[in-house]
């Protein structure tokens, strides 16, 4: 007899090869260095994440145009897994609101990558 279950079982909402095996708060909280189950590895700084924290506070702050341009020295503080698809992250300035999937970490973390370093004044 079908109760029509297999309806209900669906592959996870991510791709469970972003999930990374090991997550290391870096330089002080500066940097957030993973390491995926696909053996790619990755540092995103905690600047970039808190810039691109996507919570209804962040949210709403951009939309009134009052989110600022930049973190400057901000440092990650708590990493708490959730589920086995995100992570929920704190930040020094006070922010701990921000839930982030893998799957976006790991894009943030693909765009750090590709983006030139700033030059430096000499």
């Amino acid at each position: 007899m079908d109760h029509g279950l297999a309806a209900l079982v669906a592959p996870p909402p991510f791709d469970p090869a972003d999930a990374p095996e090991a997550v290391t708060v870096a330089r002080g909280g500066l940097d957030l260095r993973l390491t995926f189950i696909d053996g790619a590895e990755a540092t995103v700084a905690a600047e970039t994440l808190r810039l691109n924290c996507r919570c209804a506070w962040c949210t709403r702050a951009r939309i009134e145009d009052r989110f600022p341009a930049r973190f400057e020295a901000v440092a990650a503080t708590d990493v708490k897994l959730i589920g086995g698809y995100a992570a929920h992250l704190s930040f020094s300035d006070g922010h701990d609101r921000g839930i982030y999937p893998w799957t976006y970490i790991r894009q943030l973390a693909e765009g750090c990558a590709a983006a030139p370093a700033p030059a430096r004044a000499a």
